[in-house]
């Protein structure tokens, strides 16, 4: 009984070992094959733009990817440092990690799965474009606690569409690649308008961007922004 317990442990312990190669060669052929994508030219105002359609592919490609969000989350973040290498100086426990050391990182692994799970509540939030935009606003005002540039959030976008085309396969048509382009954009777009708002209300009044009064003919038909 002994002998057939430790040989058991031994066989799990291998187990273990070649999913764990598996998993590593499955990012290591991720970012070999992504190539990156840009950005959206003009954003949308709201995900109600989006075809019923889109919202269905989206919805669709994100169950299989979620399925490996972790690793997901981890290419993004490895091609966003291969590419932008002073963004790694940003995170200060990734500051001089190499490339290996970031795919074993735990704290790279959580960092990510906070991101790929913003990524997820979007997702899950496309029928209601209100709870939506305050959840990234409310991102984008966080993003401005943390001191984050503006071109920072920039980035995971192009990012994130290298990391997904080559895991989704054949699933990754030009429809997919538009409806995740269209969602990233308007995500990013929001973030970064409650970001700069935050960051004008709270710079010194000399700092704050100047703003003309509106004339006296316009200021009874002049509304407020939501």
């Amino acid at each position: 009984m002994g002998n057939a317990h430790v040989g058991h442990s031994g066989n799990s312990k291998k187990t273990a070992d070649k999913d764990a190669v598996k998993n590593d060669d499955v990012i290591i052929t991720a970012i070999q094959e992504s190539t990156p994508f840009p950005p959206a030219k003009t954003a949308m105002a709201s995900v109600a733009e989006l075809t019923d359609f889109q919202k269905t592919l989206l919805q669709e490609s994100w169950k299989r990817l979620e399925k490996d969000i972790a690793q997901v989350g981890i290419i993004v973040f490895i091609n966003l440092f291969e590419s932008h290498p002073d963004m790694q100086s940003v995170f200060l426990p990734f500051t001089g990690l190499v490339l290996d050391d970031l795919k074993k990182s735990k704290l790279l692994s959580e960092h990510a799965l906070r991101v790929m799970g913003a990524v997820q509540r979007a997702v899950h939030r496309l029928d209601e474009p209100e709870k939506l935009h305050a959840f990234l606003s409310d991102l984008g005002r966080r993003h401005d606690k943390n001191g984050a540039k503006l071109e920072y959030i920039d980035y995971i976008g192009p990012q994130f569409l290298s990391a997904i085309r080559p895991i989704l396969g054949d699933d990754w048509t030009t429809e997919t690649e538009k409806a995740w382009t269209l969602l990233l954009g308007y995500m990013i777009a929001t973030m970064k308008q409650a970001l700069m708002e935050a960051r004008n209300a709270s710079a010194p009044e000399a700092l704050k961007p100047m703003t003309l009064p509106p004339s006296s003919s316009s200021s009874s038909t002049a509304t407020a922004d939501d």
